[in-house]
């Protein structure tokens, strides 16, 4: 019952200094408001706010070793450029005061402040490497696509820059990479009667839709081509002696 009740009052006495511990404390965080950051490099606006207990009346908040603000109201929040301190390391913190006069002291946060050219910089180093993935991609795809394509004897309808279906002879086709860009669409000539127009990009179910009428359009148009004058006169003449019942 005694190590029972002395374990209950440990617990109790554990918890009580985790309560005061959490009152002490001056949580500093940062966030971006405008700019860039790539993980502890940082370019452009960015706010510096404190969390700590509720009898906090004033912050100061510092930049390496200079006071750059105070404030004496929540919230309580500084909000600073980058372009406004030298290049490089920098380290921020935050001084806090209770109303009863107790001064407490945030964790740190070590940025490094990056020129607006340096900034750049790390965008592009980042952005072009996933465009080119992008592109390798597109690109992987459509060589699968073209191949099983040419392995059944289907013409190409899609590609890269995807098919559309030309609005003269409508007929599909895969939209060509010189192919001038324009706000409604791609202005690219169509392979089957060799007209300009503005295509814009189709669904891959009409471009199948579309390519498999002008399969039966040029069965059609070869059955004609090879009939011979023999079984076109007997047609014809079939045809006439099934009229002569007709009411």
């Amino acid at each position: 019952m005694i190590r029972k009740t002395s374990l209950l009052v440990w617990l109790l006495l554990g918890m009580t200094v985790t309560a005061v511990a959490a009152q002490d404390t001056l949580r500093l965080s940062l966030s971006r408001d405008f700019g860039a950051g790539f993980g502890t490099e940082i370019q452009g606006r960015f706010s510096m706010h404190v969390e700590g207990p509720d009898d906090l009346v004033r912050v100061l908040f510092f930049i390496d070793e200079t006071q750059v603000a105070e404030q004496t109201a929540p919230p309580f929040r500084y909000q600073f450029s980058t372009g406004n301190f030298p290049p490089g390391a920098h380290v921020l913190r935050a001084v806090g005061v209770t109303a009863d006069g107790r001064e407490l002291t945030s964790n740190t946060l070590t940025r490094t402040f990056l020129t607006s050219s340096d900034a750049n910089q790390r965008v592009a180093m980042t952005i072009v490497p996933v465009i080119a993935l992008v592109i390798g991609v597109s690109l992987f795809s459509w060589w699968l696509a073209s191949r099983g394509q040419k392995a059944s004897g289907q013409a190409a309808i899609n590609g890269p820059f995807g098919g559309s279906i030309c609005p003269k002879c409508h007929k599909p086709f895969a939209r060509h990479w010189w192919g001038m860009n324009v706000v409604i669409g791609k202005l690219d000539r169509c392979p089957h009667c060799g007209k300009w127009s503005v295509v814009q990009r189709a669904h891959p179910d009409l471009l199948q839709a579309a390519y498999e009428a002008m399969l039966q359009a040029e069965k059609g148009a070869a059955d004609t081509l090879t009939t011979s004058p023999e079984d076109k006169e007997k047609t014809f003449h079939k045809q006439l002696d099934d009229s002569r019942f007709d009411n």
